[in-house]
């Protein structure tokens, strides 16, 4: 029998949620300047094939190098208040949307053992930094619209906090963050007037979160949406300046 070509039926896709994270991440990896660790997430408890036979590895399960493991996870330790004021004070006045996000992260650490904040763009989640993580840079990227925790906050805007998934993309995601093995995970939203632009992925390794630590997670993400509102009302200041001039 011959192939031929035929219209798609209704819903089918041409290419699967898992397959696109693995291409995305490996293009993402190719553009990056980054210093890059393996990207292959840690093997699951039970095989690194799904139901249909496809390898969960980005790198594919023929060729598959050792497993990533999660790092030993700092006990967190809560920040004095001179410390978390001066560094909220820096997220307040910083000019440089990197730089917040990389200050929002050094605070989480100071009440998680590990943090990463993720950006969210036309329907694709990707890694900005980390601290306690073993990636989070841009070769992180993966559809904000399949199922994951990730997906769950994206969908509802609202935080999750649980225990981490065993299987699905959620568990890949942890496997590239190198955090497959904690006790819970927390993702909250970061939101500017009702949109959502970014993530704050958190967990204390073998430990539980604590009530206060969430709470400060919250705290940290409203701290650093009203960071970044005030980095895109400058910029559009600035551009408005500009065209102003050269307009006379």
């Amino acid at each position: 029998m011959k192939a031929r070509i035929a219209p798609l039926d209704p819903g089918e896709e041409l290419i699967g949620a898992e397959i696109f994270q693995s291409l995305y991440s490996q293009i993402a990896a190719e553009k990056t300047r980054l210093p890059r660790g393996p990207l292959v997430p840690a093997e699951p408890r039970s095989s690194l094939a799904d139901a249909r036979g496809r390898p969960a590895s980005l790198a594919g399960a023929a060729r598959r190098p050792a497993p990533v493991k999660s790092q030993p996870s700092t006990p967190a330790r809560p920040p004095s208040a001179a410390t978390a004021a001066a560094l909220e004070a820096e997220i307040d006045r910083s000019r440089h949307r990197d730089h917040v996000a990389r200050l929002a992260v050094h605070l989480a650490r100071a009440y998680v053992s590990a943090a990463a904040v993720l950006r969210i763009h036309r329907g694709v989640i990707q890694g900005v930094c980390g601290e306690g993580v073993a990636n989070c840079g841009e070769q992180l990227l993966f559809p904000a619209d399949v199922k994951s925790p990730f997906a769950e906050v994206v969908a509802g805007h609202e935080p999750v906090r649980g225990l981490p998934p065993q299987e699905g993309v959620g568990a890949r995601i942890l496997g590239m963050l190198g955090r497959e093995n904690v006790q819970e995970i927390a993702i909250l939203p970061i939101t500017i007037q009702g949109r959502m632009v970014g993530l704050l992925y958190a967990d204390n390794g073998a430990e539980a979160l604590a009530d206060a630590s969430f709470a400060a997670l919250e705290a940290i993400c409203t701290r650093l949406a009203k960071a970044y509102e005030r980095l895109i009302l400058a910029r559009k200041r600035d551009s408005f300046g500009a065209s102003a001039l050269c307009a006379e």
